[in-house]
């Protein structure tokens, strides 16, 4: 009986080693493919990516962009080029000036236009889609004076607030290494597809908030269209009851005078149930949602009051020039948010770099 036993043990041994070996082999077969994954993507898209490089008085300043189209539109940030006298554009192509065609401080982003003799290569939007928390992301940008590398990473999630940071619409945050002069790097999907703007970098580079390639695209095309980028305004003031960070009643708190919100039938006190169809249950709902909400489009608004659900349509104007309930530079909404307090969190870095990046 006791060499049966020995036989058993060393036969359970056995499988339990083969399924270890299996186990190992498929997690390294797994990352051979993710990294096979990321070098395709890479690949595709570092041709679209570039260098931008501005001149400002005595002073450098060097960040990250990408071609959006053949004849050489550029996507960077505002506070890259805001300031400069001179902005040359490097990609694996050679070099190129360029001229400011817009920006916008509240997204951060800004158009540059490029003179190129041939068509440029360049990279596309991701039509339609939000990236889960766990998606993975591939990025393109120029670190230092080095030629162009990829940033890999994953979604952590999507905020409204970073401290005492607050976001014109919810920003990726994303687990990326960040290196000098590559802010304003184009994030992909790994079937190539740009899904964010690398905008902001936080705890000294080791990750990031990104706008979404959704909010990109809607900036750029009011840009494009107007040379500005126009955002609606209802004259809805708006405040939460409850934690925001988990869920929360969103409810109205003001009506501003000759404004369609005031002439929409709503109440202050009514609470906010849904806006354009998608439910209401934090302040960021209410500022996602007001964000993308065309000018001079209705914006149908569902709420609670009494215990009945009541809807109105609000015909969404031009935000006007003197801001009308938040203090200059706030975020433009349509549905005016109540002062949120300071998140916790590590030190922010929202400089772009200069010097010899």
């Amino acid at each position: 009986m006791k060499p049966a036993l020995t036989f058993k043990l060393s036969l359970s041994a056995v499988l339990l080693f083969w399924s270890s070996a299996i186990s190992c082999l498929a997690w390294q077969e797994s990352v051979a493919t993710l990294g096979s994954e990321v070098s395709r993507v890479f690949g595709s898209a570092r041709n679209g990516a570039v260098r931008v490089r501005v001149r400002h008085d005595s002073t450098e300043t060097v960040g990250s962009g990408f071609f959006i189209d053949a004849t050489g539109t550029v996507v960077t940030l505002s506070d890259l080029v805001s300031q400069g006298q001179e902005i040359r554009v490097e990609s694996e192509s050679g070099v190129l000036p360029a001229v400011l065609v817009g920006q916008d401080s509240r997204s951060g982003l800004a158009l540059l236009r490029t003179q190129s003799s041939r068509a440029t290569p360049f990279l596309r939007f991701a039509s339609g889609t939000e990236m889960a928390p766990g998606s993975f992301v591939v990025g393109v940008g120029y670190p230092f004076n080095l030629s162009a590398s990829p940033i890999v990473g994953v979604v952590l999630g999507a905020d409204r607030q970073f401290q005492d940071r607050l976001f014109c619409v919810s920003h990726l945050r994303v687990d990326i290494t960040v290196s000098p002069g590559e802010l304003g790097a184009p994030l992909l999907n790994l079937q190539g597809l740009v899904v964010g703007v690398v905008s902001m970098v936080v705890n000294e580079g080791r990750w990031a908030y990104a706008l979404p390639g959704k909010a990109a695209t809607r900036v750029i095309g009011d840009m494009r269209q107007y040379g500005r980028v126009r955002y609606a305004w209802a004259g809805v003031g708006v405040a939460r009851v409850g934690d925001d960070r988990t869920q929360s009643t969103v409810i109205v708190t003001r009506l501003f005078p000759n404004s369609a919100g005031k002439a929409s039938g709503l109440q202050e006190g009514d609470r906010l149930e849904r806006i354009n169809g998608k439910p209401v249950h934090r302040l960021s709902d209410v500022v996602d949602a007001s964000f993308y909400a065309p000018v001079g489009q209705p914006i149908t608004v569902a709420v609670s009051r009494n215990g009945k659900i009541k809807r109105f349509s609000l015909l969404a104007d031009e935000r006007p020039p003197d801001n009308p309930g938040g203090a200059p530079g706030s975020p433009s909404v349509t549905l005016e948010t109540s002062s949120t307090e300071r998140a916790p969190g590590g030190p922010v870095e929202k400089t772009i770099g200069a010097g010899p990046n």
